[in-house]
């Protein structure tokens, strides 16, 4: 007989930092996880890396589970972030750099590359300083262009909470960009 699975009993075991729980979890929602880490992550292996770390890691933090969202959101979220830092540890992979690349003629000027870097890492300081959650709607957002209601489905949210923090979140790293990139005027 298919066991059926409880999500307020599984909230309640997780809220205890009952680790049986973590099998219910991965009979549950294990396609999910694993459809999440093939989404987000670069390769078959990363994504079944990224679903066992989520799941390592859920099982480190199930007390700081709250019960505000869905515990498939929770888990969710780890695979996406598992996912994340996987792509952010192969940063310095050699393999991954090209050394003997020709400058082509439409392509942008060595300093404009410097430029654009350094934007890139002003962007990288402010997104650091949103909270995790307004990080994340803003990503979605942006990067995949999911819509207000299905962030909120992700995330446990309601579609009006995505769409106001989503436009506090602009509006911030609008203000701090502009603040951070404002350059002086020559002799001033």
């Amino acid at each position: 007989m298919v066991e059926l699975c409880h999500p307020d009993k599984m909230i309640a075991a997780a809220k205890r930092g009952d680790l049986t729980v973590l099998e219910e979890m991965t009979h549950c929602y294990g396609q999910r996880l694993a459809a999440e880490g093939r989404r987000r992550c670069r390769t078959p292996e990363e994504a079944e890396d990224a679903v066992q770390d989520a799941l390592l890691s859920a099982g480190q933090h199930l007390t700081d589970f709250r019960g505000e969202g869905s515990l498939e959101g929770w888990l969710v979220r780890m695979v996406a972030n598992a996912c994340h830092r996987l792509r952010r540890g192969r940063k310095n992979d050699p393999t991954l750099h090209v050394f003997d690349k020709v400058l082509e003629a439409d392509q942008a000027s060595p300093e404009r590359q410097v430029a654009e870097g350094e934007l890139l890492g002003v962007l990288a300081e402010v997104m650091e300083e949103l909270s995790p959650t307004d990080r994340l709607i803003l990503l979605l957002a942006e990067g995949r262009g999911d819509t207000g209601p299905e962030i909120g489905e992700e995330l446990g949210l309601t579609a009006q909470a995505v769409r106001s923090r989503l436009s506090r979140a602009r509006k911030r790293v609008r203000a701090e960009l502009s603040e951070r990139l404002e350059q002086p005027e020559p002799g001033a």
